[in-house]
């Protein structure tokens, strides 16, 4: 565990990060079901050590009278918080939260008890976007391409490609917002064969993620010369 706060600390400073100054929230992202560590840390000996987490409100873990205090946590959170009581001595206010949820996202305050001072992280907890497409239509001259994208978080931005990269979408996706999830519908008409592409990208977690459909459009000249080449071998 001491090697998770070391390599939490490292990626702090490596972005440029100071966790010493309240007026700025640390921001931490990964995906759901993983493991994280929120780093606090004071610089303080005191041997009845007394610190307090909250996540917008809701209590996350409290640690007094040198030890911790299981009646605390929120539902939410209950079971799935712990410390690092080897070094709270040291000033080591730092929790881990296992399985993240996506409802676990939001606004953390580490506060020092005693001296009032506050540590402030901003977490995201993301769902990654798995774009699936389908065509519900199709006909000689057009086709209807149809792109769901469910229970992601944060809210995924969806468009339709063709082959060479152009956006192809001819209207705004559909988007209902369901505990914390996104759900989105994007739908475009298309008149040309060609190989199209459904993009999501959560630039929040660094993902994008595609799913892909080959059309081909005949047109009504084509469609006609190929029911009477039909007809011809049929007779």
């Amino acid at each position: 565990m001491e090697l998770l706060v070391l390599v939490s600390l490292c990626l702090l400073t490596f972005t440029g990060k100071t966790f010493g100054d309240n007026s700025d929230q640390t921001p931490i992202t990964i995906k759901e079901d993983e493991s994280v560590i929120l780093p606090c840390f004071f610089n303080t000996s005191f041997t009845d050590y007394r610190f307090d987490w909250k996540n917008d409100g809701k209590d996350v873990f409290l640690y007094e009278n040198v030890k911790v205090d299981p009646s605390i946590p929120d539902e939410q959170f209950r079971g799935r918080v712990s410390h690092f009581p080897d070094e709270v001595k040291s000033g080591n206010a730092s929790i881990t939260i296992t399985q993240a949820k996506v409802s676990d996202s939001g606004n953390y305050t580490c506060l020092n008890i005693d001296s009032k001072k506050e540590k402030k992280i901003k977490l995201t907890v993301g769902a990654f976007a798995k774009p699936v497409v389908s065509v519900p239509q199709h006909n000689g001259d057009w086709a209807l391409l149809r792109c769901k994208v469910l229970n992601a978080f944060p809210k995924p931005a969806v468009v339709w490609n063709d082959s060479k990269q152009n956006n192809v979408s001819d209207r705004e996706p559909e988007v209902r917002e369901k505990g914390g999830r996104y759900n989105i519908t994007l739908e475009t008409n298309v008149t040309k064969t060609d190989n199209y592409t459904c993009v999501a990208t959560q630039n929040e977690l660094n993902h994008q993620s595609n799913d892909s459909t080959s059309v081909n459009i005949r047109g009504k000249f084509n469609q006609v010369l190929f029911l009477v080449f039909n007809y011809c071998l049929f007779f």
